[in-house]
């Protein structure tokens, strides 16, 4: 067997835990479909998530609705910034807080200052420490507002990674319009 052969024979194990608090009827309910379907109880709460998540959507009236899977990544810092970056998805402030954040500090996290495309390398290395982060530019922003940009810096250059320069320099001079008292109001 080649490794691409046992590369296809891998399953992963299940790496999420959900306790829930059932009623004896919901709880009767889920063991009959398991013992009827010849599933586990995991397999049919996953089934039943999945088929009703499909019809679930964040609605927008100018595109097509967004589905769970719109949004899904595999990292968890994309999967973050994808959704609160909708303008549809319903947010807390820590999450208004949080893409705040992310826009000021758009080369950190955005392939452009638009910030719709997270950058996932730069992301993966930096959203295990995004907490320490954000706290840094609460607490230094008054004194130095690039402090946390200057850290996350140091990380991705620990990382190998080329960081982006910071504070990033503005593209365009601030346009200057300068009225002229000739035209008539």
């Amino acid at each position: 067997m080649n490794w691409q052969d046992m590369a296809v024979t891998i399953r992963r194990a299940k790496t999420e835990t959900l306790s829930l608090r059932l009623d004896p009827k919901t709880k009767f309910m889920l063991d009959f479909m398991s013992r009827v379907q010849g599933q586990s109880i995991t397999t049919v709460v996953e089934r039943a998530v999945q088929k009703v998540a499909a019809g679930v959507s964040v609605a927008d009236y100018n595109s097509a609705d967004r589905t769970w899977a719109t949004f899904w990544d595999a990292s968890e810092g994309v999967r973050t910034l994808n959704l609160i970056g909708d303008a549809d998805y319903p947010t807390n402030f820590e999450e208004d807080e949080l893409l705040s954040f992310a826009k000021t500090h758009w080369p950190f996290f955005y392939t452009s200052e638009r910030a719709t495309s997270p950058r996932r390398a730069f992301v993966d290395v930096l959203w295990p420490k995004v907490d320490v982060y954000l706290n840094l530019w609460r607490e230094k922003r008054q004194t130095n507002y690039w402090a946390a940009g200057e850290a996350m810096r140091v990380d991705l250059e620990a990382a190998r990674i080329a960081a982006p320069e910071w504070p990033a320099k503005a593209t365009t001079e601030p346009t200057t319009i300068e009225l002229n008292d000739e035209i008539p109001f």
